[in-house]
């Protein structure tokens, strides 16, 4: 992820101490807008290397942060590749670096491929049916995506005049509307997946996890897995991501998800027009606001047939 609160190696260095590490190497890692993430190489107590990531939220306070550790580590209980927060000798699985929170954890195998095709679609449509299965009866309560998407509509004056009625008139449509109850991602974009061998090896950033519409968290996969870069639906992709969905157990309201493809792609336009955390990051940075307007322009014309 791009990167917000540089950090030294002395800083990360006193960063794995407590936990038993020592540091060996490390760099920021490239992918991603919201958060500080640095991939590093370091060496357990017994001299066995050992592979970590350590995040420092940029906009998340403690508080806030708790309950998405809490279901990181129920997540990885229940068999999902997820990666849970480490303890350090105090117990503590959440520590904070340069003033800011943070957590520490394994880094799970795989690395980060963007490459996409319907089978790669399959697997994903196949974690996502498992993700929306998932046990929610002890989780701590999360932030809700329709208060985010209320923050965004500050933004609205962002998008061309011409097109913030419309804008808003969805927005409002969704928002009337209850939330649902399954356990959804709500970023499920090709950077926050780990391939290894061709497989999916690791589900990371969590930090957009609710309760709501499964269709919402398939709209927001669909959106990304699924189009061309002109923003035009690859059929083959949707049908074997959909399709997979419904061959593990869930079931699809098309009618709710035709409308969850234009509000997640408007919600990301916004969120993209919104910009960066800050002015000072190294890295990626804010992503193109134009790839979702293309994107929310072919939704809202299907929606509208």
């Amino acid at each position: 992820m791009s990167v917000y609160t540089p950090l030294s190696p002395t800083q990360l260095a006193e960063v794995l101490t407590p936990f038993g590490f020592q540091l060996r190497d490390y760099h920021a890692a490239s992918h991603g807008i919201e958060n500080s993430t640095f991939l590093i190489k370091a060496q357990d107590r017994h001299g066995q290397p050992s592979p970590l990531v350590l995040t420092v939220f940029e906009s998340l306070d403690p508080t806030a942060l708790a309950p998405y550790l809490t279901l990181l580590e129920q997540l990885a209980e229940q068999h999902l590749p997820v990666p849970a927060p480490l303890p350090d000798a105090d117990g503590n699985d959440q520590i904070t670096v340069a003033g800011k929170p943070a957590v520490l954890m394994p880094r799970l195998p795989g690395q980060h491929d963007f490459a996409v095709d319907a089978d790669r679609c399959r697997q994903v449509g196949t974690l996502m049916a498992r993700l929306h299965a998932s046990d929610t009866a002890s989780l701590h309560p999360l932030p809700s995506e329709r208060e985010r998407l209320r923050g965004f509509t500050d933004h609205l004056d962002k998008l061309p005049p011409a097109e913030r009625d419309t804008a808003a008139a969805l927005l409002h449509d969704w928002l009337a509307q209850p939330a649902g109850a399954t356990l959804i991602h709500g970023d499920l974009f090709r950077d926050n997946l780990l391939w290894e061998g061709g497989k999916i090896s690791a589900l990371l950033d969590f930090y957009n996890a609710c309760l709501d519409h499964p269709e919402y968290d398939l709209a927001v996969a669909l959106n990304d897995w699924c189009v061309d870069p002109q923003g035009q639906i690859v059929p083959e992709r949707e049908l074997a991501l959909l399709s997979a969905y419904r061959d593990h157990g869930r079931t699809v309201d098309d009618s709710r998800l035709c409308e969850a493809l234009a509000v997640a792609a408007l919600r990301f336009w916004l969120s993209r027009l919104a910009g960066p955390v800050s002015d000072d990051s190294e890295g990626q940075g804010s992503k193109d606001p134009e790839e979702f307007a293309r994107i929310y322009r072919q939704r809202l014309k299907a929606l509208a047939v």
